[in-house]
């Protein structure tokens, strides 16, 4: 906090800076002695002093032995003079540029003013360490001091990747090097690398129908064509998509939670999947982001861990778990890939932001990680559980589709409701569900509204369940 010295010494400093820049006092022109403007302004001299300091520490302002103070002929910056608007031609977008801007990357556009009550797949914001966070980047900040002068190394700090390989060998049983570990903004950049790595405009590409709209948004930019494969219950159905295209490049899947229908892929599968990628020397990016979220049953290993032939990509995020603001990901990548990841990487953005690893590796080292995952799982279980039955018990015109893990379910609508029009009136109400139909890359096989429940306190289930039924009575 600022003493009242300082908070008046800043105010000098805004004052006479903007009366320079402004021309009230003009190039050359001598400033009051400090002993008088001291005097004038009811201040301690040594206030004035010290703003004429910084005023001349940065540029504004130049002594002279025995003179005085005189404003700078060449400021540091200008008020820039008025200018006439712009007048734009038209956007002359590249065919690729045409295609990224037509590219959907959520289910809707989300509304700043609307809350996150029913937000699908959001964490609750509610629930952040923050205490724990912000002592751990107390802790990180002086060290890393000497360091924030140049780039975070692209394929993210060491200290980073050591402790993600060692959560994931506790957590998912996956055993993971530091060194094929690249550290991404989040699972969408880790998706888009490998995607513009390995695929070739025009190079087909399996995608789980419904599926992750973002992730199939990062292969269609990278020039892929879409062969959307139906994911049912047991995920996707990979008879199905070698009948569509056995020759595929690449397939995007999500295993132990297929979004949004939360469907998991039994083994059967993931081994005729692995199967697949080893006869056609294709690449298979698994998509892990929900993992820690399981509701029934055992938790599933990763498909990573059963890959023997080097053909899975392992996308991971701290979205979920901590915050996406963080905005990181990373990716475990078959040896002979990570040179290019990491060069994709520097070529990319020059690597994700220093500090905020740091943080993030010191909360995982003193061991505060897991511990509020499991805070987080028993806190959203009773999410859930409240909500669906407050749902059940009094939304009328739709049945709750409880995913077996993640941070959302489906409200399947009865065939008569216009599934846009029911996302509207829900919005109307304050509500941020997404509309089902989003999530199909073909035809949809159903109508419904996805909503997500970990943002949703439990004393609210009732209210939000009888606006949910308000909403879509009010279509009727």
């Amino acid at each position: 906090m600022l003493s009242p010295d300082q908070t008046r010494q800043s105010a000098v400093f805004d004052h006479l800076r903007q009366s320079i820049l402004t021309g009230t006092l003009p190039a050359g022109g001598r400033l009051p002695p400090s002993r008088a403007l001291a005097r004038e302004l009811g201040v301690a001299r040594q206030t004035i002093v010290l703003a004429y300091e910084r005023l001349a520490a940065e540029g504004y302002v130049r002594g002279r032995i025995g003179s005085g103070t005189y404003v700078a002929g060449d400021l540091p910056d200008q008020v820039p003079a008025p200018a006439e608007p712009p007048r734009f031609a038209a956007a002359a977008l590249s065919a690729r540029g045409k295609r990224l801007a037509a590219t959907q990357a959520t289910a809707t556009a989300r509304d700043p003013a609307l809350g996150l009550l029913l937000a699908g797949g959001l964490p609750a914001p509610d629930l952040f360490p923050i205490k724990d966070w912000a002592r751990c980047a107390n802790r990180v900040l002086k060290p890393l001091a000497g360091e924030l002068a140049s780039y975070p190394p692209p394929q993210g700090l060491l200290v980073l990747r050591e402790q993600i390989a060692a959560h994931l060998a506790a957590t998912r049983g996956l055993v993971a090097d530091p060194g094929c570990i690249v550290v991404t903004a989040g699972t969408q950049q880790a998706l888009r690398t490998a995607a513009d790595l390995l695929l070739d405009p025009g190079d087909p590409a399996w995608v789980e129908d419904p599926g992750y709209i973002a992730g199939r948004g990062a292969l269609l930019v990278a020039g892929a064509e879409l062969m959307p494969v139906p994911s049912d219950a047991d995920g996707m159905d990979v008879a199905t998509a070698e009948a569509i295209q056995p020759r595929a490049r690449l397939a995007l899947v999500a295993p132990s939670h297929a979004t949004p229908l939360g469907g998991a892929m039994p083994i059967a599968r993931r081994l005729a999947l692995l199967d697949w990628a080893r006869r056609q020397n294709a690449w298979i990016l698994e998509d892990d982001c929900d993992s820690e979220f399981r509701w029934e049953g055992k938790p599933l290993p990763p498909l990573a861990s059963l890959d023997k032939a080097g053909h899975v990509i392992y996308c991971g995020t701290f979205s979920k778990t901590l915050a996406p603001a963080l905005r990181i990901g990373f990716a475990i990548v078959p040896p002979p890939l990570v040179p290019a990841f990491v060069r994709a990487r520097t070529l990319m953005d020059r690597g994700t932001g220093a500090f905020t690893q740091a943080t993030l590796a010191e909360f995982m080292r003193a061991g505060l990680l897991s511990p509020h995952i499991r805070r987080m799982r028993t806190e959203y279980a009773r999410r859930r559980a409240a909500l669906l039955e407050a749902i059940e018990r009094t939304v009328r015109l739709g049945t709750p589709m409880a995913a077996p893990g993640g941070l959302h379910m489906v409200l399947r609508l009865d065939d008569a409701l216009d599934e846009a029009a029911a996302a509207r009136a829900c919005r109307t109400r304050d509500l941020a569900v997404s509309p089902l139909a989003a999530y199909y890359a073909g035809p949809p096989r159903m109508k419904g509204l996805v909503i997500g429940f970990a943002a949703t306190p439990t004393p609210l289930a009732g209210e939000v369940a009888r606006r949910l039924d308000a909403a879509l009575s009010s279509l009727g």
